[in-house]
C-alpha cells in the first residue's frame, strides 16, 4: 500500500469512529431527563396553542385566522427575547445589546492592536459578540431564578396561612402579588390580576410556568391543579411542598459551598496564561512576537486554546451540580 491509500484508510476510519461517537454522544443527550423534560413541556405548550387557536371558518372551509408560521429562527429568537423580558424587562434586553456592542468593540480593537493571523478575525468578530451575549443571558436568568428562589418559599407561607383561614386560593394568589417581595410579587399579581378578570386558573398557571421556567414553581401550579381536580388539603400539600422547596434550596447553597474551591481553581488556571503571556510581553516583547509571527506560533496558540477551553468545560462541568431545574 502507498503513503496516500494508509492516510486515506486512516481517514475513512477516523471518519467513522467521530460519527459514532457523535451518534453516541447525541443518544445520550436525548435520553437525559432535562432534555425530556423540555421536550414534554414543549409538546405540551404546542398542544395548549393548537387548542386555543380559533376555528372560525367561512363557507368554502378556510379559516378566517391562520396562526403565524414563524421560521425556526425567529421562533426561536422570540422565544429568547420573551424570557429575557420576564426575567428583567426592558433592563435586560438593553443590557444583553450593551454586552453584544461592548464585546464587538473590544474585538475590534483586539483585532487591530494585536498581531493574530488573518484566519482568526472572522472568529473574533463573530464568537466575541456571540460568546457575550450567551453569558449576559444567562447571569440575567441565574439571578432570577436565584432572587425568585429566596423570596418564593416565604410567599408560600403567605398563601398556607390564607388558604388555612378560609380565602379562597384566587383571593390567596393576589394576596400574594401584593405583599411579597420582588421577583416574586410581580409574577403573582400578574396572575392574581388574570384569576380576578375571570381567566381559568389552568391557563393562568401555565401561562406562568412557560414564563418563569422555574421547577419549584411548577410544583407549585401541579399542586393546585391536582387540588382542584381531586380535592384534599391545599394548606398541608403547600406546606410540604415550601419544606421541599427549603430543602432544595439549602442544597444549592451546600453545593455552592463544597464546589467553591474547584470554581475559583478553574478561574485562576484559566487566568494564568493570559497574565503570564502579558508580563512577558511587557518584559521580553520579541520572546513573545514568535507566537504570533511565525507558523509554529499560531499552532501553539490554538492547540494551547483548544486545551484551555476543553479543560475549564471539564472543570466547570465537574464542580457544578444544578439543582435548580
Amino acid at each position: 500500500m502507498t503513503p496516500a491509500d494508509i492516510v486515506a484508510a486512516g481517514a475513512f476510519v477516523a471518519i467513522v469512529l467521530a460519527g459514532m461517537l457523535i451518534s453516541s454522544l447525541r443518544d445520550l443527550a436525548r435520553r437525559r431527563p432535562r432534555r425530556l423534560i423540555q421536550d414534554r413541556m414543549t409538546q405540551l405548550h404546542r398542544m395548549r396553542v393548537a387548542s386555543l387557536q380559533p376555528e372560525t371558518a367561512d363557507a368554502s372551509g378556510e379559516l378566517f385566522e391562520r396562526p403565524k408560521d414563524y421560521g425556526m429562527f425567529q421562533t426561536w429568537f422570540q422565544r429568547r427575547v420573551q424570557r429575557i423580558k420576564a426575567v428583567s424587562g426592558a433592563s435586560g434586553i438593553r443590557l444583553v445589546c450593551g454586552g453584544f456592542i461592548v464585546s464587538a468593540l473590544i474585538a475590534a480593537v483586539v483585532v487591530r492592536f494585536a498581531p493574530l493571523p488573518g484566519w482568526s478575525y472572522p472568529f473574533i468578530y463573530l464568537g466575541t459578540p456571540l460568546i457575550a451575549v450567551r453569558l449576559t443571558y444567562r447571569v440575567l436568568i441565574a439571578r432570577f431564578r436565584t432572587r425568585f428562589l429566596q423570596v418564593f418559599p416565604d410567599t408560600l407561607d403567605l398563601i398556607i396561612r390564607a388558604v388555612r383561614a378560609g380565602i379562597p386560593v384566587v383571593q390567596a394568589i393576589s394576596t400574594a402579588g401584593q405583599e411579597a417581595e420582588e421577583p416574586v410579587r410581580s409574577a403573582f399579581r400578574t396572575m392574581g390580576d388574570s384569576l380576578l378578570l375571570g381567566a381559568d386558573l389552568k391557563e393562568v398557571l401555565d401561562k406562568a410556568v412557560g414564563h418563569l421556567q422555574i421547577a419549584d414553581f411548577s410544583f407549585f401550579a401541579v399542586c393546585l391543579l391536582l387540588q382542584r381536580e381531586t380535592g384534599g388539603n391545599l394548606g398541608e400539600t403547600l406546606e410540604n411542598l415550601s419544606t421541599i422547596i427549603r430543602t432544595r434550596r439549602d442544597i444549592r447553597l451546600k453545593t455552592r459551598a463544597l464546589t467553591a474551591e474547584g470554581r475559583i481553581a478553574s478561574k485562576i488556571i484559566s487566568a494564568v496564561p493570559f497574565v503570564i503571556t502579558g508580563f512577558l510581553y511587557v518584559v521580553n516583547r520579541p520572546y513573545v512576537d514568535l507566537l504570533f509571527h511565525t507558523r509554529a506560533g499560531h499552532k501553539m496558540l490554538t492547540l494551547a486554546t483548544v486545551l484551555l477551553v476543553v479543560g475549564l468545560s471539564m472543570i466547570q462541568k465537574i464542580s457544578r451540580l444544578d439543582t435548580s431545574r
